[in-house]
């Protein structure tokens, strides 16, 4: 089990984590890559999850070129799709029973794909599952919404479409699974800052310059067109706005949430599966988790996920109980200006 604390009052075993820019933290580079789509289909049954990747895809009997049309978007960047059937139709039931069945499912980003009056309400839903997710339950996972102002690290807010190569123009709303997918593929060392957009030859609509800088500062994922058609990502941030004690400027890019959140899974994964009712709380004990941890940051520092980290980073302490360990970390992510202050509580 995994999540955020406040207090050392936790019940069940696990690591919970905070990370904040003032406060302790933890991370390892894990396999990234799987977008879970929310989707309308023609066939199929509501609730049904299909598993495709470049290569294979167990889709329902029938299914249709316009079925496969977001998928293919995602795989431009993801190597792996699960999409959920939310039937010919969805109201806000569909979208819970969605949510209710991804809870156990891993992926690394959401994407709902419509956009309208008639779906604020679903966005909101989902926006708040993702924030629940990765606060109580410690399930770091981002959202791709179109149109969305979250003002939150956790959700991508994009805002325009694009025109394909082969004519086909895309909605903000359909463009989300390409900026889920490009998302969920790139690893923690990985920028998608000017990253084109394979089959793309025009934005809908396009901006000016000042239009660009204006939907940066609200938090927007936007795209640029060059004089060959080379449609690319303009700057590879999330929505939020509103900078914090606790969330800096820092926390606008997704190439450092990307680390940020690679250090919780990573951290979890090794606690539970290598030290977790396995070695001793005591001071030789917590020195193999310090000893482990160190190893896994220089690897990252290798990977120039984070920068200017030394041994003399990470402590591992006991905690207020008996099985209790608290880990602080400070860490640099490459793309940052200052380090980031990470407090692992371990139970």
């Amino acid at each position: 089990m995994a999540g955020t604390w406040e207090n050392q009052n936790k019940i069940l075993p696990g690591a919970y984590i905070n990370f904040l820019t003032s406060n302790p933290l933890s991370i390892t580079p894990g396999d990234r890559g799987t977008v879970a789509l929310l989707q309308e289909m023609s066939v199929g049954t509501a609730g049904e999850i299909y598993t495709v990747t470049a290569t294979e895809g167990n889709y329902s009997e029938g299914v249709a070129a316009t079925d496969k049309l977001l998928v293919n978007e995602a795989l431009k960047g993801a190597k792996t799709v699960l999409v959920y059937n939310l039937g010919s139709e969805h109201n806000a039931e569909d979208i819970t029973n969605a949510l209710s069945a991804l809870r156990t499912i891993q992926f690394n980003v959401l994407a709902y794909p419509y956009d309208g009056a008639g779906f604020d309400t679903n966005k909101l839903t989902i926006a708040s599952w993702i924030e629940s997710m990765r606060d109580a339950e410690g399930k770091k996972i981002q959202g791709v919404l179109a149109n969305y102002v979250a003002d939150s690290e956790a959700i991508i807010n994009v805002t325009q479409g694009v025109r394909l190569s082969d004519g086909t123009t895309l909605t903000a709303a359909q463009a989300v699974a390409w900026a889920a997918g490009i998302t969920a593929g790139a690893g923690v060392n990985k920028s998608n800052t000017g990253r084109k957009y394979a089959g793309a030859v025009d934005i809908v609509p396009r901006m000016t310059k000042s239009e660009m800088e204006a939907a940066i500062t609200a938090g927007k994922f936007i795209f640029k067109v060059d004089s060959a058609q080379n449609v690319t990502a303009v700057y590879d941030i999330n929505s939020l706005t509103t900078e914090t004690v606790d969330k800096g400027k820092v926390f606008r890019k997704n190439r450092v949430i990307r680390t940020l959140d690679g250090i919780n899974n990573d951290i979890v994964e090794i606690f539970e599966s290598n030290y977790i009712g396995k070695i001793n709380n005591n001071a030789d004990g917590r020195s193999l988790l310090r000893a482990t941890l160190i190893e896994y940051f220089n690897e990252l520092q290798r990977l120039n996920a984070i920068q200017n980290f030394t041994a003399e980073d990470v402590t591992v302490s006991a905690g207020t109980d008996s099985d209790a360990v608290i880990i602080d970390c400070y860490i640099q992510p490459v793309d940052s200006v200052e380090k980031i202050y990470i407090t692992v509580n371990l139970a």
